[in-house]
């Protein structure tokens, strides 16, 4: 993805359409002409210096190694006008698919695995060990609660199960009334009832007023700036064919300054 890979990418390509086919006589007499043009390019890639020498081993460079540019709309080798690189691995904005994120269902199953195989799968609740002996005195002080703990530590306790015990032995919220708004208005609220509509039916009449004013103003310089422009543009061809008719009579009505006859 960078310059010199674009530059090797197309010196490629062209170089594969300006060979001729295999077989031939000119593919023999570049095959003869390869070691000369490949100690011509050593001696051209030769460093002028010690620290030019360790840039140029650094950055080795070869017409059979250039970087693959791995993308779905473009083939390895065929060369592009740009090309985009990001620091995350597989991150292509331009394209849909994006596989560093699987999606998932609620229970974690990746969402590639079709539903009639991914509900088959029995999700079940995972405690460990060390909780047992409270979940075993939980069920043995409730004995309504002790089939579940059993599933719990047997690992058999699915999420049906969960909501079941749930909302068996969910106990009512304790709700503290005196911090809820009260659902019904005062008699001081009932008697500013009227003055309530009116300030309603005032502000909506203010906004109907409002939308036409505005409507009328926008409208008003829509069609004074399109007549303004409209009456430019005219003043322009008029003046660009008065200008062609006075060019024309000029060179018919004074042959003195046809420069451009040819005698």
């Amino acid at each position: 993805s960078s310059p010199c890979g674009f530059a090797r990418q197309w010196f490629r390509f062209f170089l594969h359409l300006l060979s001729p086919p295999p077989g031939t006589a000119d593919m023999a007499g570049l095959l003869r002409r390869m070691p000369a043009l490949a100690s011509r390019t050593a001696a051209l890639r030769a460093p002028a210096s010690p620290a030019l020498g360790v840039l140029a081993v650094q950055q080795k460079r070869s017409l059979h190694m250039s970087g693959a540019c791995h993308h779905q709309a473009v083939n390895p080798g065929w060369p592009v006008m740009y090309a985009i690189s990001y620091d995350k691995p597989g991150w292509d904005p331009e394209m849909e698919l994006e596989y560093d994120v699987m999606p998932r269902d609620e229970f974690g199953v990746p969402a590639h695995i079709p539903p009639e195989l991914s509900t088959t799968i029995r999700h079940t609740y995972y405690v460990p060990p060390q909780y047992y002996p409270f979940l075993k005195k939980l069920g043995d002080d409730t004995p309504e609660l002790k089939p579940y703990m059993d599933k719990l530590m047997n690992g058999e306790l699915t999420f049906d199960d969960y909501e079941e015990m749930f909302y068996a032995f969910a106990k009512p919220l304790k709700i503290h009334r005196p911090r809820i708004a009260m659902p019904y208005r005062t008699a001081e609220e009932m008697k500013k009832t009227d003055e309530v509509f009116w300030e309603g039916a005032w502000l909506s009449f203010r906004q109907r007023v409002l939308g036409d004013y505005l409507s009328r103003h926008y409208l008003r310089d829509f069609i004074a700036g399109m007549g303004m422009g409209l009456y430019l543009a005219w003043l322009y061809i008029q003046g660009h064919r008065q200008y062609r008719i006075d060019m024309k009579l000029f060179y018919l009505e004074a042959p003195e300054h046809k420069i451009n006859w040819i005698r």
